[in-house]
């Protein structure tokens, strides 16, 4: 037996360096970001220091590898109508689980909880959805929980509802129609998120039009003054998210 300095012989060593590599191996990894380690089912749409937006396709019959996400308050926001899908919890007290099928423009809000799973789709049809995660939402203010179906679009004028508020959140639907000029921003209003449910055409105040597809994303500052008009052909959808705390 060949003896090291300290008196630790080659063979405990290589066999202490076994039994590391084990465990290392058999914990779940909270460095499997599936934007890098999933980036056909992940995909990054919009992040500043408020808020990360991950674009999720779930293909019909995936079956994707354990992987994990920020442990804070989400907002889902479902893109099409999607079947039922499986996830399945490694290392949690509350295991496999089933999300319940889906409904294009429906909004749910949850809590901060660990997400160390793989996923099943078991569909013949994908599963589209965005992750709307909130970095610096105060502890009191991350206890958000909601479901949201959508509502009809308007037709005659421009709508807006509020789906959740509390001190550093507040979750509106909007419906900006044809041609009636649309208030986004106000002079004196906190920083928001705009999601479009929908496809067409903003205009922004002395600016080129302004294309938008289902699920995508722009951020307005605060206190912006943001009066778009409406160009497209229907009345365009939107989910807007104001952190009514930051500036």
């Amino acid at each position: 037996m060949l003896l090291l300095r300290g008196g630790l012989s080659l063979r405990i060593r290589i066999t202490l360096a076994g039994i590391a590599g084990c465990l290392l191996s058999s914990t779940p990894a909270r460095s499997q970001d599936p934007l890098l380690t999933l980036p056909d089912a992940y995909k990054l749409g919009f992040e500043n220091e408020h808020v990360r937006v991950v674009r999720v396709r779930y293909e019909p019959h995936a079956r994707l590898p354990a992987h994990d996400h920020p442990k804070g308050p989400t907002a889902y926001v479902y893109l099409n109508d999607g079947g039922e899908v499986v996830f399945k919890h490694i290392g949690l007290a509350y295991g496999e689980i089933r999300r319940p099928a889906t409904v294009t423009g429906g909004v749910r809000l949850a809590k901060a909880v660990e997400e160390i799973h793989e996923v099943e789709n078991p569909n013949d049809s994908p599963s589209e959805f965005l992750r709307v995660e909130f970095k610096d939402l105060p502890p009191e203010e991350a206890r958000i929980r909601g479901r949201f179906l959508p509502e009809p679009l308007s037709s005659t004028g421009n709508v807006s509802k509020v789906l959740f508020e509390n001190g550093g959140l507040l979750i509106q639907r909007r419906t900006c129609v044809r041609a009636i000029p649309c208030d986004l921003g106000a002079e004196g209003s906190p920083p928001l998120l705009l999601v479009a449910l929908g496809s067409g055409r903003l205009k922004p105040p002395a600016a080129d039009p302004v294309p938008f597809a289902a699920g995508d994303s722009r951020w307005v500052s605060a206190g912006t003054q943001w009066v778009v008009e409406n160009q497209g052909d229907t009345a365009l959808a939107f989910l807007t998210f104001a952190f009514k705390t930051s500036r």
